[in-house]
């Protein structure tokens, strides 16, 4: 779905301690991305696990991604790489091709601490390169994700109130079906 373990209303407590492994292929050869894998996987949690679920906006401190008083620094992606592809995401580092302003701001979220909803009014996709200075580390030469986002891409996140999605499990079977 997209979202967050946090952004899920209505979760039972097995769904912490239960797993379950899933194999999917796709008709033909063609790879999926992982936007078109979304409505398969779903359809396989309605099918299996009889889930019925709805989503609902929910109000809840975060950040807004807002261009800087200077503007975006980012040039629009010229390459032929799918949306929001080569993705690199670990401590201190952000990098992909192709990068929706919503998906840089969900991926924001994480080091940010805090969700982030794309309020910059830019569409298209951007190549995005980020460094910074994990959690706060106060020794590395790097600067904070703010400072780095400012300075880097031209952004600012500014702290308030911010409409998230959230998922309401209405009912899920803790056993799937047979295949």
């Amino acid at each position: 779905y997209g979202i967050d373990e946090d952004q899920i209303v209505g979760k039972a407590n097995w769904m912490d301690s239960e797993f379950f492994d899933v194999a999917v292929k796709p008709s033909g050869d063609i790879p999926l991305s992982r936007e078109q894998l979304k409505p398969v996987l779903q359809q396989l949690l309605r099918d299996r696990f009889h889930l019925i679920a709805h989503s609902e906006p929910k109000l809840v401190k975060g950040y807004m991604l807002v261009c800087a008083k200077n503007g975006s620094k980012l040039q629009p992606s010229y390459n032929d790489k799918p949306p929001n592809s080569r993705i690199y995401v670990g401590p201190g580092r952000l990098e992909g091709l192709n990068w929706s302003m919503p998906f840089l701001s969900t991926t924001l979220q994480h080091p940010a601490g805090l969700p982030v909803v794309d309020q910059t009014g830019l569409t298209g996709a951007y190549d995005i390169k980020l460094y910074f200075a994990e959690d706060q580390n106060t020794e590395s030469a790097l600067p904070s994700l703010f400072t780095a986002l400012h300075e880097s891409l031209g952004f600012e996140l500014k702290l308030g109130k911010v409409s998230i999605p959230v998922l309401v499990i209405d009912h899920l079977d803790r056993s799937p079906t047979e295949n």
